[in-house]
């Protein structure tokens, strides 16, 4: 955050660097790894990962939920947003990736529908 607000800084209209304050607090963004405020969280939560190098981009992640799946700057797959829709979606995305590269981990939010049933479908994933 110091390194962008110092390039903003020396990006001036008149190019004269404008003083920045060190002290303040930086802006972060929403953190997509955290379950929404709500969810409940367990201690045993493991995020999803894929193995983007071995990603054939065949887009079916992205088209059970583009949310939660992204395509990097060489067309591979990565977790964009792990909450960004149920953890079933991690599921079947993982069902369905002919690479089988994607790892759904465990749920962040045990209070979804059917729950139980996607963790133990999950589980050969991980």
């Amino acid at each position: 955050t110091k390194i962008a607000q110092g390039l903003m800084a020396m990006a001036g209209a008149d190019g004269a660097p404008a003083p920045i304050s060190v002290n303040a607090p930086a802006q972060t963004a929403q953190n997509t790894d955290t379950p929404a405020s709500g969810q409940q969280t367990s201690d045993d939560y493991m995020a999803p990962w894929i193995d983007s190098d071995e990603c054939t981009a065949c887009d079916e992640c992205m088209n059970i939920n583009n949310t939660i799946f992204a395509y990097n700057e060489n067309h591979k797959a990565y977790i964009k947003n792990p909450t960004g829709g149920p953890y079933s979606d991690l599921v079947k995305a993982a069902e369905k990736c002919t690479a089988q590269v994607i790892h759904p981990g465990t749920p962040a939010n045990k209070d979804e529908k059917d729950i139980d049933k996607w963790i133990e479908r999950g589980k050969k994933f991980n």
